[in-house]
């Protein structure tokens, strides 16, 4: 009888051994996910294809371009991720359900000329798609990462090749474990650092001097809604006085009115908007350097300081376009029934950079989805140029097949 038990009570642990390891293997995939990324967003396919969340229904045909999902040899029933790496590559991460059948499916596409014809290495197979996109994957893990030109592909397959073999990943990092507590469909955790240059400085009001844009982060939930990606979130750090002062500085904000949204153009590059008392205001903007650096950017010719003081109610700041000669900054504003005028220059060349009725507004969703938020940024995608451009055209085209054309991007603060 003790020998029975004893055997019944090692089955016990062999089951419960298997089941564990069984369960740490389905989510491996997720190893592939470099610890060192800064962003990561979560794509619940199954979830987010649904109609009713305003996200595009074809979304698992066109994310990956086949025409019957169920022999692509992907498994859609995880969760899809996409992710920034240090040096700013982007890529897509997917569970492997069948090997074979992910070889028969891009063996098809090589022979309708989408691909090159995949190539073995280290037992790893590897093949580029749409010349800028090299696609790896083992039996566990599909890995896609680009853009990169013909030069830059070795290394960057190289690069793979280490995140395609090693044993520990993004999992049970700080920004993993922050991303696993939202719940929307499409979810996002990103370092400030990672955002376009034009978008950091409003993220990081509220942090202290001496922060860093890399430890701001930004955790935002999506959704559509025609032809905008609404990104509604908070701004917190991982180091407890930074996210002190980042919490501390929400209390000063108001909700947005629609009156000057309505001001800003349909085309401008960037806008951020907020409701405040100016003088509250305007140690935030003082002890931001990524603040001052875009308003040095932008060669602002009025007394910013003085200006900022006399807000009371919503202030609204857009560039209009990227333009590195000559970049401008434009503002509306409800100042004090009381102000103090500033000096002769500054009232006139406040007055000739203020807001006025623009030839073509913002669409009505998008105004609508700023105002009552107690912060609001504005990005418009086809505006951006400079050194971010072909990651955001890079991140438009992943967007597409999740939520249709975008033309917006608006973050709200809760």
């Amino acid at each position: 009888m003790e020998i029975l038990s004893e055997i019944k009570r090692r089955g016990v642990w062999l089951l419960l051994l298997s089941w564990c390891c069984f369960s740490c293997s389905d989510d491996g995939y997720l190893n592939v996910i470099p610890a060192e990324s800064t962003a990561l967003i979560s794509i619940d396919v199954a979830d987010a294809a649904s109609a009713s969340k305003g996200v595009n229904a074809n979304v698992l045909k066109s994310l990956f371009r086949v025409s019957d999902v169920a022999d692509c040899g992907i498994d859609l029933s995880a969760k899809v991720f996409l992710f920034e790496s240090v040096d700013g590559t982007l890529g897509i991460v997917a569970r492997v359900k069948s090997e074979r059948k992910l070889d028969d499916w891009l063996n098809k596409l090589a022979a309708k000329g989408l691909c090159k014809p995949t190539q073995e290495r280290r037992d790893l197979h590897f093949t580029v798609m749409r010349q800028s996109w090299l696609v790896g994957y083992s039996d566990d893990a599909l890995l896609v990462m680009g853009p990169a030109v013909s030069m830059a592909q070795s290394e960057l397959m190289r690069q793979m090749m280490r995140y395609l073999k090693a044993d520990e990943g993004i999992v049970g990092t700080p920004l993993f474990e922050r991303l696993e507590t939202l719940s929307s469909p499409v979810a996002m955790v990103s370092q400030a650092q990672a955002l376009p240059q034009q978008l950091i400085a409003p993220f990081t009001l509220g942090a202290p001097a001496d922060a860093d844009a890399s430890q701001v982060f930004i955790a935002a939930e999506m959704h559509a809604d025609k032809g905008c990606v609404v990104m509604e979130g908070e701004t917190f750090s991982f180091d407890e006085k930074i996210n002190a002062a980042l919490q501390q500085s929400q209390n000063i904000y108001r909700p947005l009115t629609e009156e000057y949204l309505r001001l800003i153009p349909a085309q401008s590059l960037f806008t951020m908007a907020m409701n405040a008392d100016g003088r509250q205001l305007l140690p935030l903007m003082r002890q931001s350097r990524e603040f001052r650096a875009l308003l040095t950017g932008v060669g602002v010719k009025i007394d910013i300081d003085k200006f900022v003081e006399q807000v009371d109610g919503d202030l609204v700041l857009t560039i209009p376009a990227y333009d590195e000669e000559n970049m401008q900054m434009e503002w509306a504003a409800k100042l004090r029934d009381d102000r103090t005028p500033l000096d002769a220059d500054s009232e006139q060349q406040l007055e000739k950079t203020s807001l006025t009725t623009p030839a073509q507004a913002l669409p009505e969703n998008v105004i609508a989805q700023m105002a009552g938020s107690h912060m609001s940024v504005l990005l418009h995608l086809s505006s951006v140029s400079g050194e971010k451009q072909e990651i955001v055209n890079a991140f438009s085209a992943l967007l597409k097949p999740l939520f249709g054309e975008v033309e917006y991007v608006v973050y709200r603060r809760r």
